[in-house]
């Protein structure tokens, strides 16, 4: 699973995911391939990472970059009939990774450029309010990893995207990463940093300690 963390601001999104990539076998267990594999695509309109089984996310990315959808009804047709068609080919895989599977955009609305999320359990996209951050661990990542991580993105930290604040929230990620990787948590060092802010969009390569 990907390690992901979304910060939402005002009129920009911030999507940072690791490249670490497992294997996973027939039954069920899952072990790092060690491979890197950047996660984050590039869409006509912003970006897009997920967490979960590649074989379910993968094509999800590729049809949003390939067809822009620009309605919310338009973006769960295209994850709903995925999730179908993977269940189709591996019904027994299906049962665990669907529930399991989400995916995290940026989408400029006339307001501005919003955080958008995928809830897997009410099948619906949501937004995440500016001054929120969300983080999806790996698995084995403990309670008390998640409520430490959890802990270095309070709300309100990042509101205004301010050149200091961006460059405090890559910091905190890069901490965060630190820290699991020291806990012994599957995260690469190599962290991929995309940031939609209005009109303009960058992905960042950055390093963890």
């Amino acid at each position: 699973m990907t390690f992901i963390v979304m910060i939402s601001m005002e009129d920009c999104v911030m999507l940072c995911a690791d490249r670490e990539t497992f294997s996973i076998h027939g039954d069920g267990r899952s072990e790092r391939s060690g491979d890197l594999v950047g996660k984050i695509v590039e869409t006509p309109d912003g970006y897009i990472t997920a967490s979960g089984l590649v074989e379910l996310i993968q094509p999800v990315k590729d049809r949003f970059a390939a067809e822009a959808p620009k309605f919310v009804d338009d973006m769960l047709s295209i994850i709903q009939d995925e999730q179908e068609k993977f269940a189709a080919r591996k019904p027994e895989l299906a049962k665990h990774w669907i529930p399991r599977s989400a995916w995290k955009l940026s989408i400029p609305m006339p307001q501005g450029v919003v955080a958008a999320f995928y809830d897997p359990e009410a099948r619906a996209i949501s937004g995440l309010r500016p001054g929120l951050a969300m983080v999806t661990f790996p698995p084995e990542a403990t309670g008390d990893d998640r409520q430490h991580v959890d802990g270095m993105f309070p709300d309100g930290r990042f509101v205004r995207p301010t050149s200091d604040a961006v460059h405090d929230a890559i910091s905190q990620v890069l901490q965060a990463v630190s820290y699991l990787r020291k806990m012994g948590i599957s995260v690469s060092q190599e962290i991929d940093v995309a940031i939609h802010k209005g009109n303009e969009r960058k992905i960042l390569e950055q390093f963890a300690e």
